[in-house]
């Protein structure tokens, strides 16, 4: 993958800005240029280089669970909570648009607490790591374990618990920005990494459907990442003087996701020198 994607590019929209452009639309540029080029996009590629040059061994494998588990835990009421926030700060001012805005948000929780079908509740998306992680012999032991977890996993867990709760408004729509707009990239290099060796894998099901839980973000994140330049925007146009908050929400994720992946690379490469 080249290290800007035409599908992060496409949400920057800098080539498409005309003199009709609202001062959001500009401000949002700013803020998404500054994540498709920060250099966590480059530990992130590296990682992907990794585990499609050979497969993961079982301590790999619990290694990468466990970290991912500690980032990931706290995202589905997460985006709860920054739901609920926006449309609580909002409702005064903006009493018939405060709840719409938020919807934009909410739009990803929909996937994450399987909500898909009006008929019958599907899987949500803790179900479905849980499920992946036990396809590899992966332990409710290993997943909490301390051994396992590198400490940047940790940090990347607390950053997302703080930001989406956080009493900045700005900052927590920042920070949900940088979370989608990584992670089509990040689910992407997983599901390629994981499917270019079924056998170590032992990926038997058509379609591979055991790397479901790699699959769904495949198809939900390019949408998700729309409404959440659809949020940002929104929030903008209500008041730009959140918009340093949002470019500091969107750096602190950044900056954790760096960490993250620089620190799963290095177990990678050590492991295997």
């Amino acid at each position: 993958m080249e290290t800007l994607l035409k599908s992060d590019v496409t949400h920057i929209h800098s080539n498409e800005m005309t003199q009709n452009s609202s001062e959001a639309d500009l401000m949002y540029s700013d803020i998404a240029a500054s994540i498709v080029t920060h250099k966590a996009i480059l530990e992130l590629d590296k990682f992907g280089q990794l585990i499609q040059a050979q497969p993961l061994s079982k301590q790999e494998l619990a290694t990468f669970f466990a970290t991912m588990w500690a980032f990931f835990k706290d995202v589905p009421s997460g985006i709860v909570c920054l739901g609920a926030k926006i449309t609580d700060e909002l409702l005064d001012k903006y009493p018939w648009e405060a709840s719409a805005t938020a919807a934009n948000v909410l739009f990803a929780s929909v996937d994450e607490y399987g909500l898909q079908s009006q008929e019958s509740m599907q899987k949500t998306h803790h179900q479905l790591f849980k499920e992946l992680a036990s396809h590899f012999n992966i332990t409710d032991q290993d997943l909490y374990s301390e051994e396992h977890r590198l400490q940047a996993g940790t940090a990347m867990g607390d950053s997302t618990y703080r930001y989406y709760r956080s009493s900045k408004i700005g900052e927590a729509i920042g920070f949900h920005l940088a979370s989608e707009m990584t992670s089509s990239r990040e689910f992407q290099y997983f599901l390629s990494g994981f499917e270019r060796f079924p056998e170590h894998y032992n990926l038997i099901h058509p379609n591979n459907s055991e790397l479901l839980f790699f699959k769904i973000h495949c198809e939900v994140e390019p949408m998700h990442v729309a409404t959440g330049r659809d949020v940002l925007i929104k929030c903008l146009d209500n008041d730009e003087s959140i918009y340093q908050d949002a470019m500091r929400g969107a750096q602190a994720f950044m900056n954790s996701f760096g960490a993250l992946f620089k620190a799963l690379n290095q177990t990678l490469e050590l492991s295997r020198e």
